[in-house]
């Protein structure tokens, strides 16, 4: 097994874990859709970038292109991150339409090299988050920010935290962590420990890490709290897997089953019972060691 030992401990008793964090390949870069990560190197055509829609690797369409400065992607991608936007938030400009003819119709379909594409400016003015990871070169469209809950996002301050959440604080007990956080009611939560014994803890509705006065995590215990894309604790993994999609990590570790999600530079973890319910679920702001992409 990977280095689940001082991983996936986190689920079980408040306060008594410990997680190695990786950096996920090169840090993101600010994101100038007309300008090249390259630092304005010639034009560049499809040479091993990847494309992410919701963390989920693209394999149709082609590759994010690079033309006198400004990035596109195929216009078949753009329609799917768009039709996945209308998919999460009915207010859409285009929901009463084809979004093929609406993107159409007030054009921002170009061509390059014979083929249509549309800028990926014109994809964040309708409302999709767009972020560049090089090395190799990455670009992730998001229909939401993947990493947030109830107005908390992972990068949060401990100031922002505070004032979007009445969270009791302590100090990280000699690990890494600032401080680590619990919010609302706690719940029994049961696992079969190394040597197959059952065991059970408490844990919050929502648990919270700040480091570097940043929050890392969010670990959420409680259905009141949801994914950007409709996830809570009670839905199953076919709910996973139908709203974040099938390319995912699937792991199993002290009787529970454990999908993972990359998004950008962290990741989701969807921690199930045996019947395939969703108990807990996790956003992190890094990629755990072992399970990194």
């Amino acid at each position: 097994m990977k280095k689940f030992i001082g991983v996936f401990v986190f689920c079980f008793v408040l306060g008594s874990w410990t997680v190695e964090e990786v950096d996920a390949g090169v840090p993101s870069i600010p994101f100038e859709p007309n300008g090249s990560p390259q630092d304005g190197e010639q034009t560049e055509r499809e040479d091993g970038h990847k494309l992410y829609i919701d963390g989920q690797l693209q394999t149709y369409g082609g590759s994010p292109i690079f033309n006198e400065g400004v990035l596109y992607v195929p216009v078949q991608a753009g329609v799917k991150v768009l039709n996945d936007k209308a998919d999460v938030d009915k207010g859409v400009s285009y929901a009463d339409e084809s979004v093929y003819d609406y993107l159409e119709e007030n054009n921002y379909i170009e061509e390059i090299d014979s083929r249509d594409v549309i800028r990926v400016s014109e994809l964040q003015n309708l409302g999709i988050r767009a972020e560049w990871l090089d090395n190799p070169g990455r670009l992730h469209l998001e229909t939401a920010d993947l990493l947030a809950v109830d107005h908390l996002r992972i990068g949060d301050s401990l100031k922002e935290v505070n004032d979007k959440l009445d969270v009791h604080w302590n100090t990280g007990f000699g690990k890494p962590a600032d401080y680590i956080g619990f919010h609302g009611d706690t719940h029994e939560f049961s696992y079969t420990d190394r040597y197959g014994k059952k065991r059970s803890g408490e844990v919050p509705d929502i648990q919270l890490e700040i480091l570097d006065n940043s929050l890392s995590y969010i670990i959420l215990s409680s259905s009141e709290f949801e994914t950007a894309r409709g996830v809570s604790v009670g839905d199953t993994l076919f709910d996973v897997t139908r709203a974040h999609g099938s390319e995912y990590i699937n792991e199993t570790a002290d009787g529970k089953k454990v999908h993972i999600y990359h998004v950008n530079g962290g990741s989701m973890w969807f921690i199930a019972n045996e019947d395939n319910e969703i108990e807990r679920i996790a956003l992190w702001g890094f990629q755990l060691e072992g399970y990194e992409r």
